[in-house]
């Protein structure tokens, strides 16, 4: 392994083509910068430059080992402000995950942005999943934070902070017989009805809060079909096989076929949204998205 002061030295008697200009330059004693030419030459087993009578000049091998040098010595610059920008948070990466109910609300995108215009150079990786794996995701440390429709468990030194609740709404086909329906919907007007929901093995904590709210209504629904994903089932909708409840950020992705109603409980229908995370954080990144859903 080259010694970077080395490489530093060969590059000033390169630059100066003149070995006492370049001890001049490099404020050091003509003799002992000869010795690490020298040395360098010895070390690499070739001729690094030719002795003239007025300086030096640089041999081909030398002038491969210049662009070289100059290289790592740039590189070398830059680690001691690299790492103090890790330190600081201004640079390295962000690991984010989410159900795939909760990435189709607006939040996250807007949440990103915004963490953008103060890290440009934090690379975000995005992860979506379901809620089980993206709790151990946050106990391993794969991610720094995800974002679910439930609180995390107690006892796993997790931290849960509530972003938002979101309204749930009643997506019917377009022929169906609510849809002219112009006042909100009872929740308990669809228990006669077919419905259709985003399977629960996928979006769990969705999934049992529509049945909860259901069963606060006073009855079970009628499910006839699950979808792999919440978008997956606006098809079977729009195909008229049953309606759905749904989170009311998905109003915006498919309205053709479709119509949605405001949906009316005796009890709040609604799907909240968790950040989770691991207590006692140190992570300056993280540290700015939680500000930032404050």
């Amino acid at each position: 392994m080259i010694d970077i002061h080395k490489l530093r030295a060969f590059v000033a008697v390169v630059e100066e083509s003149n070995i006492s200009h370049a001890a001049v330059r490099l404020n050091m004693q003509q003799p002992p910068l000869t010795r690490i030419i020298k040395s360098l030459e010895e070390e690499l087993n070739t001729q690094l430059l030719k002795r003239l009578p007025r300086g030096v000049e640089v041999t081909e091998a030398g002038k491969v080992l210049y662009k070289e040098a100059l290289a790592i010595l740039a590189h070398a610059q830059l680690i001691p402000k690299r790492v103090q920008d890790i330190s600081l948070g201004v640079e390295g990466q962000i690991n984010i995950g989410f159900t795939n109910s909760v990435g189709l609300h607006p939040f996250l995108p807007a949440l990103l942005r915004n963490f953008r215009e103060t890290f440009p150079r934090v690379s975000i990786h995005l992860e979506e999943d379901g809620s089980s794996s993206l709790i151990d995701s946050i106990s391993n440390e794969k991610n720094d934070i995800v974002f679910l429709r439930k609180p995390a468990p107690i006892g796993l030194g997790l931290t849960s902070l509530h972003v938002l609740d979101e309204p749930l709404i009643v997506a019917l086909p377009n022929n169906h017989p609510l849809a002219e329906q112009a006042e909100p919907i009872h929740l308990l007007d669809l228990e006669p009805h077919d419905f259709v929901l985003y399977r629960r093995l996928a979006g769990q904590d969705l999934f049992d809060n529509i049945l909860a709210s259901c069963y606060q209504a006073g009855f079970s629904p009628k499910i006839v079909q699950e979808a792999p994903r919440l978008t997956s089932s606006l098809n079977l909708i729009a195909a008229g096989i049953g309606l759905s409840i749904v989170p009311e950020a998905i109003r915006d992705f498919w309205n053709k076929q479709i119509v949605y109603k405001t949906l009316k409980a005796n009890n709040p229908c609604i799907a909240p949204i968790y950040a989770v995370y691991k207590e006692n954080i140190d992570n300056v990144r993280l540290q700015h998205i939680l500000k930032l859903l404050q």
